[in-house]
């Protein structure tokens, strides 16, 4: 009877942490990793007029989640005092959602955890710059433009609608790499 419920007691162990693993990796799919980043830097490069040099990356989060503010953090410390990708070097600045329109950020990297979606696509269109987001909800919702994800494969989607209304103009060879939605 002892090694029965031992048994049982390892499967229910063994099913917990399946769940957990499963559970952190599905609500860990709006952090930047390095990968996420470069590969945003990248698509930059394939605007119709290219973000170039040293430029100020505005980390979009809400103060009111701690969630968004420790990946807030985490991003700006991956940033460091610039991250160099290619021709354009990424400059971190956290911006709290309520500021975004007093942003002179010349493009915004949005963290999990920003809820105000109305917001953020009003400011990204009239101040006509980039959203990039690992979030791809967000892409789809049409809250950011540009959604980058490196795993489980490389994945970059991005919301037409969202792009036009940020005047942003991809490259013909990248609109073949990516998806449009």
């Amino acid at each position: 009877m002892k090694a029965h419920l031992c048994g049982i007691s390892r499967r229910c162990l063994r099913a917990l942490l399946i769940f957990c693993a499963a559970f952190a990796s599905g609500t860990a799919h709006a952090d930047f990793s390095l990968s996420d980043l470069q590969i945003a830097g990248r698509a930059l490069g394939f605007l119709d007029k290219p973000v170039q040099g040293q430029v100020i990356a505005g980390i979009v989060y809400s103060p009111a989640n701690p969630q968004s503010l420790r990946e807030a953090e985490a991003l700006k410390d991956m940033l460091g005092d610039g991250l160099r990708i290619g021709n354009v070097t990424l400059r971190p600045a956290l911006i709290p959602v309520t500021e975004l329109q007093h942003s002179t950020a010349a493009l915004f990297l949005l963290t999990g955890g920003v809820e105000d979606a109305a917001l953020l696509a009003e400011t990204v269109r009239s101040k006509r710059i980039p959203c990039i987001t690992t979030d791809l909800a967000k892409v789809k919702s049409g809250s950011c433009a540009i959604g980058v994800r490196s795993q489980p494969k490389i994945e970059i989607l991005v919301n037409r609608n969202a792009a036009t209304g940020s005047d942003l103009k991809f490259s013909a060879v990248f609109r073949m790499m990516i998806t449009e939605m």
